[in-house]
Order: C-alpha cells, then structure tokens, then sequence
C-alpha cells in the first residue's frame, strides 16, 4: 500500500508563518541536535521541500542571561525555519526566554514536556509537567499569550501507561492553543527502552484537529513510511537515528516520489549497508565542514566525539571509528582519521538495539 502524507493540517498553519510540506524532522537532542548537525540534515531534505529544524532542549532558566549564539546550544545560521526547544514552567522565564529567541528568527516555538531525566522530574519540567495537567494546560497558554510564533509540544504517553488520560491531556493542549503535537509514546519510566506503543499516536490524531507527529524507534526509511501507514500522523520525527544516517530524509523523499536534495540525483540515495557506509563519509566530512565554520575548536570537538559516538553505534566497526575520534585535538585531525577509516569499504547496519 502506498504511503502518502496528508498536509492539510500543515496547511491550515499557513497564515502562521509555518511552512512545512516535508514533514520529516530532526529531533531535539542534547548534545546533537546543534547547527552541524541540522546543516548536514539539510543537505538531504529535497529540493524544493520545507521542513523545520528543532534545537536541542534549551533551559528557559539559562536563556534569558546569555547571548544568542554565545553557547553551541544557540548557534545558527540564517534562514534555517528553526524550532527551539524550551524546558519552561515559569511566566517570567518563559517571557524573558522568548524576547531573547527572537534573534534567532524562530519559525515556531516547542514545549518539551517529555524530558524524564531526574532533574527535569524534579522542577516539574518536562514529561513532570503530564502530571499536572492543570499547570501543563497554564504553561502552553502562557507560551502562546508571550509568543510571536506558534508554540507546539513534544510529550510523552505521561507518567504512566494510559491511553485515555493521553487523549484527554491532547486535546486540553490544543484547547490551550498548541499548534501542534509531537508524541513520543513511551512513558517517562521507560526513557528510550522498550517498544513505543504506535497506537497511541493513531488514537491522538483522531482526537484532535491540529497535526500530530509521531516519535519513536524510526531507525530507517521503511521504519518512517510504516508508522505514517499505521497511524495515520502528520509527519515523523526521528532521533538518534539521524545522527547516524542523517540521508534517511533523502531515503524517504525516494520512496514518496519526492525530487531527490539538490545536487544529487533521483535515483542515488543510498539503498543498502555498504553504500549507506559510503555516504557516512561523506555526511562526516560535512558536519566536520560545518563545525570549523560555526564553533570553537573545542566545542567543535566536543560534539564530533558525541557525533560519532551515536552515529558510529550503525557501522559495524563504527567503535573503532569513535575511538579514534577520541584523541583528534584539531578538526584537520579529525578529517584525517575520517579519511583513513572510511579508505576500507565500511558497512551500515539497518538498526541497533543500542539507542532509538
């Protein structure tokens, strides 16, 4: 059966300033998802398609005392349709936080209520905000009263495994005036581990009338077009993933008969292990290419070290590659043990059990 994205509720957004008829998107990550690695993203989004671009998580609380692109965290360059990410409960600090992101031009702002590491649990941000759903459904109003753009949520199924109370909670953030939703349905126990229950993301799309995206265990092309067809959602979100095969938003353009990224041709995304080992190279050198634009040597090395040590986790000796990245101390390093390593043919694994 053939997939097929339906847009009419990106559509209706239009009159928003939000754009989107690719809807295929990087997932806000600590640690990754930065300037270099949206950048080399886009250079497999195809030609023509809009997407947008989510910033890591970015603490409402740190903001509003720092200037934008004074951390790797804030950096940008220009006309990237930029989603930040606000870990945010507090009127003051949201207000503050907002006034600060409009240098960077934002297309929409994003929620992160599906944070479940300790520290967010115990501020009550993140997925600690399912809990409450009275100030969850203040938060986003607050949000949307300070806000140019429009303000979506990523959230999780809560704190614990019921569907019903996931409705309900989706339709009070809709009704508080979310955009749209992103959901990630695991609960906050289960972090990353575990099998994301797909349904639930099916279940929200009938519940409500703004887009929903689904989140979860999108390892490959096949893995996105299957939860379209299976839920029915707006658009796909993928993790780690993409940090390891950032083409696969070329892979699956390809399979929805989408033209292919700029430069490349119709037909040549890579298709298997070894040819997806080649294009890892070449991904490589670009983020690389990107990071001695836009960092400072050692934060540029810091995130190739964690670059490679998720993406690396795919290739079948991708632990040797991380581990020759470990003792680079300059970029022209890095480019030579790229080099050295990627001179052997080097195969890609369709998934792994070590993140998703």
């Amino acid at each position: 059966m053939a997939t097929v994205i339906d847009l009419e509720r990106w559509r209706a957004l239009r009159s928003r300033g939000v754009s989107v008829d690719f809807p295929c998107f990087l997932a806000p990550m600590v640690g990754l998802s930065h300037v270099a690695l949206r950048q080399t993203v886009a250079r497999y989004v195809p030609a023509g398609r809009r997407t947008l671009l989510f910033t890591e998580m970015l603490s409402s609380r740190r903001l509003p005392t720092e200037r934008i692109g004074d951390r790797p965290e804030t950096a940008f360059v220009a006309d990237e349709p930029l989603v930040p990410q606000l870990l945010a409960n507090e009127e003051r600090f949201i207000d503050a936080s907002l006034r600060k992101l409009e240098g960077m031009r934002p297309a929409a702002i994003d929620i992160n209520m599906g944070c479940p590491v300790t520290k967010a649990l115990k501020h009550n941000w993140g997925v600690a905000l399912m809990g409450d759903p009275r100030y969850a459904e203040d938060v986003v109003r607050t949000t949307v009263r300070h806000s140019r753009w429009p303000v979506s949520v990523k959230m999780r199924t809560g704190l614990s495994d019921d569907p019903e109370y996931l409705i309900d909670f989706a339709r009070m953030l809709e009704e508080a005036g979310a955009a749209w939703l992103t959901i990630h349905p695991r609960i906050a126990s289960q972090q990353r581990r575990g099998q994301p229950r797909w349904e639930y993301i099916a279940r929200v799309r009938d519940a409500v009338a703004i887009p929903v995206i689904g989140n979860g265990d999108v390892q490959t092309a096949d893995d996105a077009l299957a939860l379209l067809r299976e839920t029915g959602c707006d658009g796909v979100m993928i993790g780690r993933a993409a940090a390891a095969r950032p083409w696969i938003f070329w892979q699956i353009a390809q399979a929805l008969s989408l033209p292919p990224p700029s430069g490349r041709e119709a037909d040549a995304a890579p298709a298997d292990g070894w040819g997806e080992g080649a294009e890892y190279a070449l991904a490589l050198d670009a983020f690389i290419g990107v990071c001695e634009r836009e960092f400072q040597t050692a934060d540029a090395i810091k995130r190739l070290k964690f670059f490679a040590h998720w993406g690396g986790r795919w290739l079948d000796f991708g632990h040797e590659l991380w581990r020759r990245m470990t003792n680079v101390v300059d970029l022209d390093g890095a480019r030579s043990v790229g080099r050295e390593f990627f001179s052997v043919p080097q195969r890609m694994a369709a998934r792994t059990t070590l993140a998703t």
